[in-house]
């Protein structure tokens, strides 16, 4: 079992609960009130938010305290972009070095496609729900066997969550990501990288299509 320190502890707390949006867009994080629900000392909740600030989850305003980081439609785009680039060049290098025997994204594969969707209103099954369904993506960049690839990624991963979670509320949207993701996986198992990659690209932007049209639906009614 992993021990976590405090400060890792609040660090995995806080963030799933920015992740889940229980921790709202542009809310202030009462430190007082914090240690005070969490049973922590000052001192670690500090470094927490510290943390959460280099991951883009929390911003800390001069004179005013710490606040939840809004999501945008423009930050949601950057995140989107960089997936792509990133996940994209992972298959480039997977094409490079022959690599067709991916166990772990297909068991990542496999654990999500054997998940029933949760309640909306569970945010605890829909964080597993989410992580399941996100560990098909990451074990992909993995795969390739380039840590500061795996780096970067991992670097984007806790805002790219917010839109994934986000994402996965949409109906309709973890069925069809199933179904690419298993039409990738089989692209990349029998060596059509190209394919994969262009399939991948597609996948990734219907995503934000998706998203794009739930965060801001009357700017796609008034653009259609």
């Amino acid at each position: 079992m992993e021990i976590l320190s405090v400060t890792e502890s609040i660090v995995q707390y806080l963030r799933n609960q920015i992740i889940s949006g229980q921790l709202s867009p542009g809310q202030k994080l009462d430190q007082n009130e914090m240690t005070m629900r969490l049973n922590v000392s000052g001192p670690p909740l500090r470094e927490a938010f510290r943390i959460l600030e280099h991951e883009h989850l929390v911003i800390n305003i001069p004179r005013n305290g710490f606040f939840v980081t809004d999501v945008s439609l423009e930050f949601c785009k950057e995140i989107y972009d960089a997936r792509c680039m990133i996940e994209s060049f992972s298959i480039d290098l997977l094409k490079e070095n022959n690599i067709r025997n991916l166990p772990k994204v297909v068991s990542a594969l496999y654990a999500a496609s054997n998940l029933s969707s949760p309640p909306a209103e569970n945010s605890e099954q829909m964080l597993i729900y989410w992580k399941t369904f996100a560990d098909y993506h990451v074990n992909l960049v993995e795969s390739c066997g380039n840590r500061q690839l795996d780096y970067f990624y991992r670097s984007i991963s806790s805002n790219l969550a917010r839109y994934q979670f986000m994402y996965l509320r949409v109906p309709g949207a973890y069925e069809d990501s199933i179904k690419d993701h298993q039409h990738i996986l089989e692209l990349l198992e029998t060596g059509r990288y190209h394919n994969a990659k262009e399939c991948l690209k597609l996948h990734i932007s219907h995503a934000f299509e998706l998203l794009k049209s739930t965060m801001n639906p009357r700017e796609d009614q008034h653009n259609t």
